[in-house]
């Protein structure tokens, strides 16, 4: 029922080691191996998610930067699409066509009359 005083003296050596001094709050030392040791999992746990976190981070931002370059390469090429079209519009036109063969010098002539549609076998007389 009593403890015997070699158990007192532990106890009193335990006191006087887990006592808290002033010194040791101020260097940060106070009661830390105890706390690690008893939080240690939470820490490796937390860490992990700190790591998950910041990696997870740069790959996003990776990817964000990746599509905002196709983006405006894309913009770019939608660009180039409607002027080439536009050229092309422009190439193809009446006008174009008759000045481009008048300096080729070709003898082509343009036509007077409009061009008559010819009948397939679906048509109605």
């Amino acid at each position: 029922m009593f403890l015997k005083t070699e158990e007192f003296e532990d106890v009193r050596e335990l006191k006087k080691k887990t006592k808290l001094k002033l010194t040791d709050v101020i260097t940060g030392n106070a009661n830390l191996r105890r706390l690690v040791s008893s939080w240690k999992w939470t820490i490796v746990a937390l860490l992990g998610v700190g790591f998950f976190y910041i990696f997870n981070h740069y790959a996003v931002e990776r990817k964000v930067r990746r599509k905002m370059l196709l983006q405006e390469k894309v913009n770019n090429l939608k660009d180039e699409t409607t002027a080439t079209h536009a050229r092309l519009i422009w190439l193809t036109s009446q006008t174009s066509v008759a000045r481009e063969v008048e300096r080729r010098g070709l003898s082509l002539k343009e036509a007077q009359t409009p061009p008559v549609r010819i009948a397939g076998g679906d048509a109605k007389p």
